[in-house]
């Protein structure tokens, strides 16, 4: 390559510096004015004049240094704008001591452990880590500010309590389990330890050991012993694998705290349910119908029994029942009604009586008796002696009955007494009885049973009592 000659390189500098002057004139002499630019570096606006191509270039033209670490928006190579404000966030230096030697990083990040991260410097949890001279846990270095220094240690202080024996151990491992490995412990596998053994260390950590006690647990017909660092009966029986049922319970409770040689009982709590039927009577309803004859009866409907039915909960403990609670009851079966109907239908007869054919209505089976004024209660002198209910003079041809059996005020025909007027009622008449009314010299005794004749007209059917005594008084 030929090297240009010094005379031709100031040639080309006076020509170019003529032609900025030029330039520089030209726009004068237009009336342009170059434009303003504005670097933030920190909070306090910059303003810039000039033409500038590029940010580097306008950065440079002001003195402003900056680092690689260092943020500018936009980026120096960029095209300079100025409509668009220059932003420079600056890095912060933090020096980071290490065994192996004091390094000052530059960065942007604002929090400890990104900071560690993007240097590559790494920390376990089991390093003491000093910001700015304070001790920071290591898992608080996400929150921790970024410092001005760190340093970064591997030599931790830490606590081992084994019951009433206390022992402060300086040590560089980096699990509980190196440290007991380091302070001499013996275990057995039934001890417990807390942190876990395989728990990393941190600074000024508590290491606590528990040793196993031996116990007797009591559970599902058998007896196991077992040793155990567990404090209390639920934590044992965890450990020791034995589950506890929803309405189980042990004894003690299970909150109770141990000692060597207790005795854990689990008592298994079980449900059942039992149905218990009671049965629930029908009742017994009388219709009438036309379709029977007076004074018959048929069932128009069975009755069938009813069924309450109740569920009774029963408890077990350990297979063996101790309770029985009532847990509801509802209608399994509805009883159905037994109904009996009663004939309402009238059929007339003929009678043959003394007087001549009589016509009757109802033709029903009696008790008989006879009376007298003067066997009716009252003597002769009496107020109302001799007065029936109805108001006639008892005698021949009158006759005693219950109202409910036969109508008042109608008229009946007894065979070997003749037509009765029904109009006397007596205080011992109930029921089918009817009581004949003689007078005193041609009275007869009358006992026994016979068949009444109810004679026509026929009542009202609201006056006629359908349904009659089964039985005879």
């Amino acid at each position: 390559m030929r090297r240009t000659q010094p005379s031709i390189k100031i040639a080309l500098f006076v020509l170019l510096a003529l032609a900025t002057v030029a330039s520089m004139v030209a726009a004068s002499f237009l009336g342009d004015e170059p434009p303003t630019y504005t670097i933030y570096d920190g909070e306090t606006p910059m303003p810039v004049t000039g033409d500038y191509e590029t940010v580097g270039d306008l950065l440079n033209a002001v003195g402003i240094t900056i680092r690689p670490e260092d943020q500018v928006t936009p980026a120096v190579s960029e095209t300079a704008d100025p409509a668009v404000a220059i932003q420079i966030q600056r890095s912060q230096p933090v020096t980071v001591r290490t065994d192996s030697g004091k390094r000052t990083y530059w960065t942007l990040r604002s929090k400890l452990s990104s900071f560690l991260s993007e240097a590559q410097v790494e920390v376990v949890p089991s390093d003491q880590i000093y910001a700015d001279g304070k001790l920071i846990p290591f898992e608080t270095l996400g929150d921790t500010p970024l410092p001005e220094s760190v340093e970064i240690g591997r030599f931790l202080t830490v606590t081992v309590i084994d019951g009433t024996h206390r022992q402060l151990l300086q040590t560089s491992s980096e699990t509980v389990a190196e440290a007991l490995l380091e302070a001499q412990l013996q275990l057995d596998p039934a001890d417990g330890v807390s942190p876990e053994p395989e728990a990393a260390l941190a600074p000024e950590m508590v290491i606590t050991v528990q040793r196993a006690i031996p116990l007797t647990i009591k559970a599902d017909g058998e007896i196991r012993q077992i040793k155990s660092s567990q404090p209390n009966v639920i934590d044992a029986l965890t450990e020791a694998q034995v589950i506890l049922g929803e309405n189980d319970y042990t004894i003690p409770g299970a909150d109770a705290l141990l000692q060597a040689n207790s005795v854990i009982e689990v008592v298994r709590t079980t449900e059942d349910f039992l149905l218990e039927d009671v049965s629930i009577p029908f009742q017994t309803l009388w219709q009438g119908t036309d379709e029977l004859l007076i004074d018959t009866t048929a069932v128009l409907q069975e009755g069938v029994t009813g069924i309450s039915r109740s569920r009774i909960r029963v408890r077990y403990e350990n297979g063996v029942e101790i309770s029985r609670v009532p847990d509801g009851e509802w209608i399994a079966r509805e009883p159905t009604n037994r109904i009996i109907g009663y004939g309402t239908r009238i059929e007339l007869g003929i009678i043959d009586t003394p007087e001549g054919p009589r016509e009757y209505w109802r033709a029903v089976e009696m008790r008989v008796t006879s009376y007298t004024a003067a066997t009716s209660g009252k003597e002769p002198g009496d107020e109302g002696y001799g007065r029936t209910a109805s108001g006639v003079q008892a005698g021949y041809g009158v006759v005693a009955v219950d109202r409910n059996i036969v109508p008042f005020r109608s008229h009946v025909y007894v065979p070997g007494y003749g037509i009765g007027f029904v109009g006397d009622t007596g205080g011992g008449i109930r029921g089918r009885w009817i009581d004949l009314g003689y007078d005193e010299d041609s009275f007869e005794w009358w006992a026994g049973y016979t068949t009444v004749y109810y004679l026509t007209p026929v009542p009202d059917p609201q006056d006629i009592n359908y349904i009659l005594p089964a039985t005879l008084p």
